[in-house]
C-alpha cells in the first residue's frame, strides 16, 4: 500500500514539473514576459523550444511509466 502511494505521488509530482516546463516554454514563445531578462528574441525562442520539447517528453515518460506499474500491479 505504501509502495502505491508513493508511486502515486511521485507521478503527480512528474505531471506537475512536466505543465510547469511546458507553461513556461509558452511564456518564453507566446509572451513578453521575459523580455526584460532574455531581450534576443532568437534566444526566447530556442529556450522556449527546448523547454516545450523537455515538457512533452516528460509527459511521455511519466505516462509509460504510470502505464507499465499499472500493468504490472494487474498481473
Amino acid at each position: 500500500m505504501k509502495n502505491n502511494n508513493q508511486n502515486m505521488g511521485l507521478y503527480i509530482f512528474e505531471c506537475t514539473m512536466s505543465v510547469l516546463y511546458l507553461a513556461i516554454a509558452y511564456a518564453f514563445l507566446f509572451t513578453n514576459l521575459f523580455i526584460d531578462a532574455i531581450a534576443e528574441k532568437n534566444t526566447r525562442i530556442i529556450l522556449g523550444i527546448l523547454l516545450g520539447v523537455y515538457g512533452f517528453f516528460r509527459v511521455y515518460r511519466a505516462v509509460r511509466k504510470y502505464m507499465r506499474n499499472k500493468k504490472s500491479e494487474e498481473d
